[in-house]
């Protein structure tokens, strides 16, 4: 379709450097660079940081862990109501975690979510990478939350790299015309994340795709 458009971001898992950016379905357009500035509502690309929440604490939380996918409600000071439906608009009882994020179940996850608490969830998508003010409300944890596919670039970038956080950087160096270095942006690296609880949320991504929602 004509009315299509596109932004996209690869990086290299290993150092954080950007390979690829582009801004328009067209490469050589020199217009709006959607990859850097078209900020959108992420939806359930925020799952992940939801359940590396909770597997961050081991003594509470693992694949195998039961969770609710009930409908509720809650009800705001201003009146104002909340109540997530599931995709398929309908609810799966007691399920195992690792389930409950292959099959992007929203009512357990929300749940989990509220269990876990706005700021823990803050919390792990700040380690992820993640630097601008983030939703306060519960829907946070459905993906109401805007960001560019560089930002959900950055923290996927974590999650890949066993929890070590790397700050994208499409330069390496400047010199002059003789060679001579000017300025130089090493390579950063720092453990935000579990590697234990990275390899659990990789693993159920994988089921994601074995026979979940990616299938």
């Amino acid at each position: 379709s004509p009315k299509l458009q596109a932004g996209a971001v690869v990086t290299a898992t290993g150092t954080g450097e950007v390979l690829g950016l582009l801004g328009d379905k067209h490469a050589r357009y020199n217009g709006f660079n959607r990859a850097l500035d078209a900020n959108r509502p992420i939806g359930s690309l925020i799952k992940p940081a939801i359940y590396l929440s909770a597997l961050s604490q081991p003594d509470k939380y693992n694949l195998a862990s039961l969770l609710t996918d009930q409908a509720f409600k809650i009800e705001f000071q201003d009146g104002q109501t909340w109540s997530p439906q599931n995709f398929d608009h309908k609810v799966h009882g007691d399920i195992p975690l690792h389930q409950a994020l292959s099959k992007s179940y929203n009512l357990s996850t929300a749940r989990l979510g509220l269990e876990l608490g706005i700021p823990a969830v803050h919390d792990t998508l700040q380690k992820l990478g993640i630097k601008k003010a983030l939703n306060p409300y519960p829907s946070l944890f459905l993906g109401a939350q805007s960001l560019s596919p560089f930002e959900v670039s950055q923290f996927y970038q974590t999650i890949a790299s066993n929890g070590f956080n790397m700050p994208l950087r499409a330069i390496r160096e400047v010199t002059d015309n003789q060679g001579e270095t000017l300025s130089r942006y090493p390579f950063e690296i720092e453990q935000v994340i579990s590697p234990e609880a990275t390899f659990l949320v990789h693993h159920a991504l994988q089921d994601v795709m074995r026979s979940g929602t990616g299938r």
